[in-house]
């Protein structure tokens, strides 16, 4: 498995998760910092968020003789319009304005990296080791993600705001010429015409009609109802990291922010790795007392004084939206349909991932009527809320272990 082609894919994603966390954190505390409105970062968190929903997209783009030239010049789009935000400093001309700009162009082009790294592994490794590759690559993705996240506050604090875009045009730089050593093998491209017959319009209406052909089948069934934990959990996600940087700056400062993102992100994480152990629990009950437990901590993490105290319990409120993260798609992939999985989960990842955005534009809106302190505790009332939600529906409290929930108990409504 570990080839060489395979080292620089990982050796070049690392650099490239290092420069996505950088910039992701010093934008968000930049524009607070140029215009101590927490409005604005939300309009830049939303702006930034909004371009994940193109991965959906995305997809059929990228043909596999494309694969190393995107990956190429996505690093090298990045690294220079990162290097535009120090450039204007020292000019003088920077504004929050030019960051609005420049965040959402850079998160598109980010869209096409990940969705290219999946594509490209099966052609570097052999079948065999496939699995145990995926698992390196996401391992290395969300560990890369809790690390960076919480020494990127710290980072900002020692060298700067605007120096942190430039050590992140840096590590994308780097990841460029990572990939630039990558040697696709030549494989079988007969496919490669006839997906060249199909235009950009043909596609979008396909997208859409496998939309429709999702929501269709999952019409009056338990899955909406079954989603809302998961569509609020991203709204919330989105609010908050609109307020966060006003936040922690009545917290602090630049340092607790980072802690803040680290601390969300290693909850995740702790939750999508213990998850397994609570598949052996019914899951409405294991959805009712974790999203309690949640609010609860989230809660204790807002009227605490001591600023780690609170960093901690919010990262533990975290932990149960990760658990049932997994569940909810081990349950689905098992009840659907094999020929309507990708149709049921294009409707299901669309919905959810407009919550984000759509969650931080809201909560930074929001925050310079109520405070940001009031957007952050309505994230704990939230968690309780989906926690009495499905303790009043029977059928969600009445849900079995996983492993025994059947097509009967998702579309009996």
């Amino acid at each position: 498995m570990w080839n060489k082609n395979f080292a620089f894919l990982v050796s070049g994603r690392i650099f490239t998760n290092i420069g996505d966390s950088l910039y992701a954190v010093a934008s968000m505390w930049l524009i607070y910092d140029l215009t101590q409105n927490s409005f604005y970062t939300g309009l830049g968190g939303f702006l930034t968020m909004a371009p994940l929903i193109l991965q959906f997209f995305i997809g059929p783009l990228i043909k596999q003789e494309r694969y190393k030239s995107i990956l190429i010049y996505t690093q090298m789009i990045q690294a220079i319009l990162l290097l535009v935000i120090p450039l204007a400093h020292f000019l003088g001309v920077l504004s929050v304005w030019l960051v609005l700009i420049i965040n959402p162009i850079a998160s598109i082009i980010q869209q096409f990296v990940y969705p290219t790294h999946a594509a490209i592994l099966p052609t570097i490794v052999e079948e065999k080791y496939l699995t145990e590759a995926n698992s390196i690559m996401n391992a290395t993705y969300q560990l890369l993600d809790v690390i960076l996240l919480g020494i990127s506050g710290t980072i900002i604090a020692l060298i700067g705001t605007v120096f942190v875009y430039m050590l992140g045009s840096v590590t994308f730089f780097i990841a460029m010429l990572l990939f630039f050593y990558i040697k696709i093998p030549k494989t079988d491209l007969e496919e490669k015409d006839f997906e060249r017959d199909f235009s950009l319009k043909d596609k979008w209406e396909n997208y859409k009609a496998d939309l429709k052909k999702g929501y269709q089948f999952i019409k009056g069934s338990l899955i909406p109802k079954f989603l809302l934990a998961s569509i609020l959990a991203n709204f919330i996600i989105g609010a908050v990291s609109a307020i966060l940087p006003e936040y922690a700056v009545n917290r602090g400062g630049s340092d607790i922010y980072g802690w803040y993102l680290a601390a969300m992100s290693f909850g995740l994480l702790m939750g999508s790795t213990i998850s397994s152990f609570f598949s052996q629990f019914p899951l409405g009950k294991v959805t009712i007392i974790g999203f309690f437990c949640s609010g609860l901590s989230w809660f204790l993490a807002g009227i605490t004084n001591i600023h780690s105290l609170s960093v901690i319990l919010f990262g533990g409120s975290y932990i149960a939206i990760g658990i049932t993260n997994v569940l909810f798609l081990s349950s689905l992939q098992k009840n659907v349909p094999s020929d309507l999985l990708g149709r049921v989960f294009s409707f299901i990842v669309g919905a959810t991932s407009i919550a984000a955005p759509l969650g931080s534009l809201t909560g930074g809106t929001m925050a310079p009527f109520i405070g940001s302190w009031i957007i952050f505790i309505f994230g704990s009332i939230a968690m309780v809320f989906v926690s009495i939600y499905w303790l009043l529906i029977p059928t969600l409290r009445n849900l079995p272990i996983t492993d025994a929930l059947e097509y009967k108990h998702l579309f009996s409504d």
